[in-house]
C-alpha cells in the first residue's frame, strides 16, 4: 500500500532490454543503418568510420558490447531512437574524424543527438525510457561536461541520472543471491550479459554524477544509501559471455576494497570506481556543508585529522589491493591499439584501453592524495601561521617546546603532498605525446591540480625542495592541459589560471604579517552585524542580490583574478566582470550585486596589487543572465586559501 501515482505499479525488480512488447514490434518501423545514414545526411562510408572511431578511441566509458549497435535497430519502433543513439556516438568519434568536408563536427552530432532524444522522450509519454536511449543521454551529457561543468551539462546530466532512476538501474542486483552464482554451469550468462550492459549504463551515470558534484562542490544526485547495482565486470569478460562475479559499492568507504578483493573481480572500471568513490568522500569531509573555512580554524581539526587519516589508509589500502595489471609503475604507455579492432571476432581489449585503465587509476589515485594533503598545507600558509599560532598562549608554548615535531610533521605533509603531483608528471611524461586523445578529458582537471601544486611549492614551499625542478614540472604539466583543451574542445577556462594563482600567492608572501588577533576580532564584530539577516541559500534565493550565512572564513565576491585563482571551476562571463566565487557567507552586496564597499571596508582597494580593476561596468548585475554559473566555484579551495590571505592583511 503506498501512493504511487502509476497506474499499474511498477515492479522493482531488474528488467531486461526485450522486457517490452513493443520491442518486438521495432523491425516494421523499417529503421537500417541506411535508413539512419539518410537521415543523418551521411554516406555509408562515413557512417562506419565514425563506428570504427569510437570502439577504436572511447576508453572513458564501454557502454555497449562490439557489434551491437546495428542490433539494437531491430528493437526500436521509433526512427529517433535510432538516430538520437547514432549521433550521440558520433558526437564523441567525430573528434578524430580528418575528413571535414564528409563529416560534420561533434557538436553537429551533439546537436541533433539532443533534438532527437527529446523527440523519442515524447514518444514514451509516461513510460520509462528505453536502455538505448540511457546510453544516447549518457553520451550527450559526456559531450557537455567535457565542455564546461556549467548549468547546461549540470541539467543535462541530472535528466539523465532521472531516465537511470526510472528504469531502475539502481537496483539491476537487488534481488541478488550470492548462493545462486557458485554453480557456475547454471548461471544464465545471457541474461546476465544483458544486466551487465545495464550496470554500465548506471555506473557511467554515477561517474559523472561525481565528476560534475565534485567540481562545482554540491551534493551528488545519486544516492550511495540505494545502490543495489553491482560494480561492472571486466570487458573481456562482458564482450565473451563469460560470467564474472562482482559486488556491491559498500557505503563504509573501508569495505569497498575487502568486498571487490574477495569476489575476484579484476574489472578496471571498477578498481576505478572505488578510487574515485574515496576521492568523494574526502572531498566531503576536507570541504563539508557550512562555512568553507571552517576547517582551516581550530574547532573541528582534530577530528578532521583523524577521518583523513581513515582515509589515507583506507586509499593505501585500496591500491595495494589492485590487480598487478592496473599498477602503475612507471613504464612507458603508448596508447597504441592492434590492428585487430576491438569489434572483430576476438573481442580482446585493446592496449589502448589498458593503457588508458591505468592511467586514469593512477591520476585519480593521486588527487585522492591531493585532496588529503592540500587542505594541511594551505593551512601552514605562511599567512595563515597566525590562526595556529596566535589562538592562545598555550597554544604558543607547546609549539615552541615541541617545534621539532612539528616542523617533521610539516615537512612530511608537503612530501606527500608534492610526491602526488610528481608521481602525475611521471605518468604524464611517460605515456604518449598524444594520449590526451585517449583519455577521460575529466582528468584535465587532475592535470590542473597537479600543477596548482608546483605553484604553491614555487612560492611557500620548504627552502630544501627543488624549485627549478617544480617549474619544469609545471611547464609539462600546462603544456599537456593546452593539449587536453585544445583537442576537447572545452574547459577554456582553465588557461591562466595558474600565471594568477602564482602572482596572488607572491603578493600575499610580500605583505608584511602584521594581522593577528585584531583581524579576527574585526571579522568577528562583522559577523554579528548580519548574521540574523541569514538565510538558506537555495537555487532560486541566489538570483537575489545578497548572499548570507556565516562569515567565518567565507567571502563571496572578489574581483576577476582573486576569483580565477581557484582550482578548477569552469566559468566564463562577460569582459571586464567575472562573477566571483559564490560560496555560503554572509557579505552583502550593493544594488549592482557586488560588495558594499561602506560595510566591508579594505576588501577592494588592498586587492590592486595584484588584479586589475574591480569595479564593474555600470549597471551591471554580478549574475548576467547566461553569461554566468552561481554554483561555478572550485572544489579543492586554493581560492579560499588566497582570500582568506587577502583579508587578513586588511589591517
Amino acid at each position: 500500500m503506498y501512493p504511487s501515482h502509476e497506474s499499474q505499479t511498477r515492479p522493482q525488480s531488474p528488467s531486461t532490454a526485450g522486457a517490452s512488447p513493443e520491442n518486438q514490434t521495432g523491425a516494421t518501423a523499417g529503421i537500417t543503418v541506411r535508413s539512419v545514414c539518410a537521415a543523418l545526411h551521411l554516406s555509408r562510408a562515413t557512417y562506419d568510420l565514425l563506428m570504427e572511431y569510437y570502439f577504436t578511441n572511447m576508453t572513458a566509458f564501454s557502454l555497449f558490447r562490439p557489434g551491437s549497435i546495428e542490433a539494437k535497430f531491430a528493437m526500436m519502433q521509433h526512427h529517433s531512437d535510432a538516430e538520437a543513439l547514432v549521433a550521440s556516438i558520433f558526437s564523441f568519434s567525430a573528434r578524430y574524424c580528418r575528413d571535414e568536408d564528409n563529416c560534420p563536427s561533434p557538436s553537429h552530432f551533439a546537436q541533433v543527438a539532443s533534438l532527437k532524444l527529446d523527440e523519442s522522450l515524447d514518444h514514451y509519454g509516461d513510460m520509462p525510457p528505453q536502455l538505448w536511449l540511457l546510453q544516447a543521454s549518457v553520451l550527450i551529457s559526456f559531450y557537455q561536461l567535457t565542455l564546461s561543468v556549467r548549468s547546461r551539462s549540470w541539467k543535462k546530466l541530472g535528466d539523465c541520472i532521472r531516465y537511470a532512476y526510472d528504469m531502475n538501474l539502481h537496483i539491476v542486483d537487488a534481488n541478488h543471491d550470492p548462493g545462486s552464482t557458485s554453480n557456475l554451469a547454471a548461471v544464465d550468462v545471457s541474461r546476465w550479459a544483458l544486466l551487465e550492459e545495464r550496470r554500465r549504463g548506471w555506473w557511467a551515470v554515477w561517474e559523472m554524477d561525481v565528476f560534475a558534484s565534485t567540481i562545482r562542490r554540491l551534493p551528488t544526485a545519486i544516492d550511495a544509501s540505494l545502490n543495489l547495482t553491482m560494480l561492472p565486470a571486466p570487458d573481456n569478460c562482458w564482450f565473451n559471455d563469460k560470467y564474472q562475479e562482482s559486488c556491491f559499492l559498500a557505503e563504509d568507504s573501508s569495505l569497498r576494497w575487502k568486498h571487490l578483493a574477495q569476489s575476484g573481480n579484476q574489472s578496471a572500471k571498477a578498481w576505478f570506481i572505488v578510487v574515485n568513490s574515496l576521492m568523494r568522500n574526502t572531498q566531503r569531509i576536507v570541504y563539508p556543508a557550512g562555512p568553507v573555512m571552517q576547517s582551516l580554524n581550530g574547532s573541528s581539526q582534530p577530528n578532521q585529522n583523524e577521518e583523513l587519516d581513515i582515509m589515507a589508509n583506507t586509499l593505501y589500502c585500496t591500491i595495494t589491493s589492485l590487480p598487478a595489471d592496473l599498477v602503475y609503475q612507471g613504464e612507458t604507455l603508448d596508447f597504441r591499439v592492434t590492428h585487430t579492432l576491438p569489434r572483430d571476432a576476438d573481442k580482446a581489449v585493446s592496449p589502448r584501453q589498458q593503457h588508458a585503465d591505468k592511467y586514469s587509476i593512477h591520476l585519480m589515485t593521486q588527487l585522492c592524495r591531493f585532496m588529503v594533503y592540500h587542505h594541511k598545507i594551505c593551512a601552514r600558509a605562511p599567512w595563515l601561521a597566525h590562526r595556529q599560532k596566535g589562538q592562545s598562549d598555550g597554544d604558543e608554548a607547546a609549539e615552541r617546546s615541541d617545534g621539532s615535531a612539528a616542523a617533521q610533521k610539516a615537512s612530511s605533509e608537503w612530501s606527500n603532498y608534492i610526491n602526488a603531483s610528481h608521481e602525475i608528471v611521471t605518468v604524464v611524461r611517460n605515456s604518449a605525446r598524444d594520449h590526451y586523445r585517449y583519455v577521460n578529458p575529466f582528468l584535465t582537471n587532475t592535470l590542473w591540480f597537479a600543477a596548482a601544486a608546483q605553484v604553491a611549492c614555487n612560492v611557500f614551499g620548504p627552502a630544501s625542495f627543488n624549485k627549478r625542478l617544480a617549474s619544469s614540472n609545471l611547464d609539462l604539466l600546462k603544456l599537456t592541459i593546452e593539449r587536453f583543451i585544445s583537442f576537447w574542445g572545452g574547459m577554456e577556462s582553465l588557461r591562466g589560471k595558474l600565471a594568477r594563482i602564482e602572482t596572488g600567492l607572491q603578493s600575499l608572501m610580500a605583505r608584511p604579517s602584521h594581522a593577528g588577533p585584531v583581524m579576527a576580532q574585526r571579522q568577528q564584530e562583522q559577523a554579528s552585524t548580519h548574521i540574523n539577516h541569514a538565510t538558506a541559500s537555495t537555487a532560486e534565493g541566489l538570483g537575489e542580490n545578497s548572499v548570507t550565512g556565516d562569515l567565518t572564513g567565507n567571502l563571496a565576491h572578489v574581483s576577476t583574478n582573486s576569483r580565477e585563482m581557484g582550482l578548477p571551476h569552469h566559468n566564463t562571463a562577460v569582459d571586464g566582470t567575472v562573477p566571483a566565487v559564490v560560496m555560503p557567507g554572509s557579505i552583502n552586496t550593493d544594488s549592482t550585486g557586488w560588495v558594499d564597499p561602506h560595510r566591508w571596508p579594505g576588501l577592494g582597494p588592498e586587492l590592486d596589487g595584484f588584479v586589475p580593476q574591480f569595479t564593474p561596468p555600470a549597471g551591471q548585475n554580478f549574475y548576467p543572465v547566461a553569461a554566468a554559473d552561481t554554483f561555478d566555484f572550485s572544489p579543492f579551495g586554493l581560492e579560499e586559501l588566497l582570500v582568506a590571505g587577502i583579508m587578513e592583511s586588511q589591517v
